[in-house]
């Protein structure tokens, strides 16, 4: 009896350790690198905003990044409710799952990416429970951490160098 409760745990102790740390860690970087060398997909999990104006993983006006185009996609993890007695909050999209399904096959490399790395890990998590099987997060994001002062300066895809646009790019003189 003893046997089997301790085999009964153990059992429990691997699938949760199992699933709560399959998906993989990459850095921008890396994340750069596996677009490029392996056909991966980076899943930008941010709110439609923050993809249009602050910007995302794409071809900046140096024509640096070209290669990232088609490989990099914006589908929020959150999305505003309006209506809240607070005002507009995000929520979890419930259509998230069901949305990337649509554009992008189970077993292709997916690295989920959001503005500091916290959205994006439960992203990856849900998809890895719908069954997608190579999915990795982006550590630090697209502007990464916070410097004393507040700023996002300290790590994340824009700070690294790496080459980005914004949607609205043309629509306005900048």
């Amino acid at each position: 009896m003893k046997r089997q409760i301790t085999a009964i745990v153990m059992l429990a102790l691997m699938a949760f350790a199992g699933n709560a740390f399959a998906y993989g860690d990459v850095t921008p970087s890396e994340a750069a690198d596996m677009v490029v060398n392996d056909g991966a997909f980076i899943l930008d999990v941010r709110t439609p905003e923050e993809w249009n104006w602050v910007g995302h993983p794409g071809e900046n006006k140096l024509c640096e990044g070209a290669e990232l185009q088609g490989y990099v996609l914006n589908v929020a993890y959150n999305v505003y409710h309006k209506g809240h007695s607070k005002g507009d909050v995000l929520i979890v999209n419930t259509q998230f799952v069901k949305d990337v399904k649509i554009l992008l096959n189970k077993d292709v490399d997916i690295i989920t990416m959001c503005r500091s790395g916290k959205r994006s890990v439960m992203a990856a998590k849900a998809l890895e429970a719908a069954g997608f099987t190579n999915v990795y997060n982006m550590l630090t994001g697209f502007e990464g951490g916070k410097d004393d002062a507040g700023y996002r300066t300290i790590n994340g895809w824009k700070v690294d160098g790496l080459p980005y646009n914004y949607s609205g790019v043309g629509d306005y003189k900048d």
